[in-house]
């Protein structure tokens, strides 16, 4: 899934020209055989979109040939998700498979494009899922729409790597002065002196949730999102008591995770956040219509006083109306914000750029109906200050 470390990557990689294609894809069905018909489409477009823009043949060709190749690959194209995005440039590309759907799009210019998937970064739809069973702990990347398993990050993987065991003493059969008068359980060691198995199978339970809470405590260090913890209610007990999460922790769902499946597990989880997510949305138009209404310089709906301002790493949060383009370009070195039709050719977008900014320097964005953001403006922002 795109995430907002991808945004960072794509945004930091600022190729003089690069190509980005997005198009919608298949998860099943006859529809699988049409998605590589449509990308080598998509990539005759770009060939002459490149031409156009004064790259020779031979260079369009090796520019594009990651794309091509993906062409012909059909165990790729077996495993899609409902959109695609593809960003080129000289010497490399980068694919995001993504749950919404995509418009055939083909733009050659500047940088990337990455306006289309700015609904999978919406402040209102990111968060985390963390699953753990004493057999395994897994954690998904999550939006309002779907879920992908984060493979990398370093969690523990169940309840055997907590290693040891009891030394138990009958307590029927020892002699009650040989043993000590209080149990002490120390799982490094695993001596347990007076205390039964199910003791000590209670205390390496503890240490391994206790183990796999500051993991993920350590994972979200760069990115404050919520979670949502899936587990059966003694490891998610422990959990909610030994995490230092506080409010990013958004609730624990109790029931054995791997029963469910990926929808089911994702339709759960997403209902324990979503009430968040409908409320910050509502208190963030909100405490912008106060700001406006009041005549708070930090309430704004000018589109180049926005643009300059996420640039600046000033917007904390960017209300953005549905489906509204603005074509343009802003000149960080000259300050100056350049609005016209001329930049539709080359996909680069104010508000898109605003957008990328504000999510890759830690803010919020919000994608909504232009009747719901304050005097119906196309964008509207919050301001740091």
């Amino acid at each position: 899934m795109f995430t907002r470390s991808d945004l960072t990557t794509l945004m930091e990689a600022a190729p003089p020209l690069g190509v980005s294609i997005f198009l919608p894809t298949h998860v099943l069905g006859r529809e699988t055989r049409q998605d590589p018909i449509r990308l080598k489409n998509l990539a005759a477009e770009a060939r002459e979109k490149l031409g156009t823009a004064g790259v020779q043949p031979a260079e369009a060709e090796a520019l594009l040939a990651p794309a091509a190749a993906l062409v012909d690959d059909y165990g790729f194209w077996q495993h899609q998700d409902q959109g695609l995005a593809l960003f080129l440039w000289d010497g490399g590309m980068r694919r995001h498979k993504v749950p919404i759907t995509l418009a055939e799009r083909v733009v050659v210019g500047p940088g990337f494009h990455v306006k289309p998937l700015l609904p999978v970064l919406a402040q209102d739809g990111a968060f985390l899922v963390l699953t753990i069973t004493a057999d395994t702990v897994r954690l998904f990347d999550a939006s309002r729409f779907s879920m992908v398993e984060d493979d990398e990050a370093d969690l523990p993987r169940g309840l055997d790597e907590v290693t040891g065991g009891p030394d138990y003493e009958n307590p029927v059969q020892a002699a009650p002065v040989a043993r000590p008068h209080t149990g002490s359980i120390n799982i490094g060691n695993a001596q347990v002196y007076g205390d039964s198995p199910e003791d000590w199978r209670k205390a390496r339970t503890v240490e391994f949730v206790r183990r796999t809470a500051a993991a993920l405590e350590s994972h979200l260090a760069s990115e404050r999102i919520p979670v949502v913890v899936a587990a059966d209610a003694e490891i998610g007990g422990h959990f909610q008591k030994l995490t230092t999460l506080g409010p990013l922790l958004a609730g624990v769902v109790e029931i054995n995770p791997e029963a469910l499946d990926g929808r089911d597990l994702h339709a759960s989880a997403y209902a324990v956040v979503r009430p968040r997510f409908d409320g910050d949305r509502k208190r963030a138009v909100e405490r912008l219509a106060a700001l406006l209404g009041s005549g708070d310089s930090r309430g704004t709906t000018g589109t180049e006083d926005i643009v300059r301002a996420s640039f600046a790493g000033r917007v904390d949060t960017l209300l953005l109306a549905e489906g509204v383009d603005l074509r343009g370009r802003f000149d960080a070195a000259a300050d100056k914000v350049t609005v016209s039709e001329e930049f539709a050719a080359t996909g680069e977008d104010l508000l898109d750029a605003a957008a990328a900014q504000t999510l890759g320097q830690g803010g919020g964005v919000y994608v909504l109906p232009r009747e719901e953001i304050p005097e119906a403006a196309s964008a509207a922002a919050v301001l740091r200050y």
